[in-house]
């Protein structure tokens, strides 16, 4: 038991200095972000030992669903470790976004970003492993304090709060082009993200 303890408390510790590192490099100082007409929005649902994992095309400017995919997943988890989200919700996120077919983007990630202790949440990990620009959204603050409309942790701003949602660089994104994306949803919560939330939770229920 002593061996196992030892081991899941290396494992995190290597997955803490993995964040660390890829803190110093996920956010350009310079705006790469162009004209964003599509996201695809994600999200897990979870009951029992099953988990559901959905994402959802969404066209910005239409309001229009372009594409859903829900992918199950049967099977013992990682549990819930705050601030180490990406163990338990990564492997699923990352293969059912090998299913979406259409183009998009940007990546909305239901989850932290910059904001985040180690300054790499669920959004920025997702985004770097998939290969894509991402924004995390989430319904609470992990880190930090509101002053006006901006997150700030230890001095540094980190993220955007809006209405009851908040708002950080995920992966491969400036601040310049989070407050952009934080504009176009007028700081609330992504109705695409909401759908494929909605989407994860009806799958865990069948």
């Amino acid at each position: 038991m002593k061996r196992s303890t030892s081991s899941s408390s290396q494992a995190l510790r290597f997955f803490a200095r993995l964040q660390e590192a890829l803190a110093r490099v996920a956010y350009p100082a310079e705006d790469r972000l162009g004209r964003v007409e599509r996201v695809c929005a994600v999200d897990t649902a979870y009951s029992g030992d099953l988990c559901a994992a959905a994402a959802v095309v969404y066209e910005v400017p239409s309001g229009e669903t372009i594409e859903e995919k829900v992918v199950q997943f049967r099977g013992r988890r990682t549990p819930y470790i705050p601030g180490f989200l990406i163990l338990r919700e990564g492997p699923p996120l990352l293969e059912t976004l090998e299913t979406v077919t259409n183009t998009y983007d940007l990546l909305l990630v239901d989850g932290h970003g910059r904001a985040h202790p180690r300054r790499c949440g669920l959004a920025t990990m997702i985004g770097f492993v998939a290969g894509r620009a991402a924004v995390g959204v989430a319904k609470s603050l992990l880190t930090g304090v509101v002053r006006d409309t901006e997150v700030v942790d230890g001095g540094e701003v980190v993220g955007l709060a809006g209405r009851k949602a908040y708002y950080s660089q995920g992966y491969g994104v400036s601040f310049n082009d989070l407050r952009k994306v934080y504009e176009m949803f007028e700081g609330a919560y992504p109705e695409a993200l909401r759908h494929a939330d909605k989407l994860s939770k009806t799958a865990v229920k069948k």
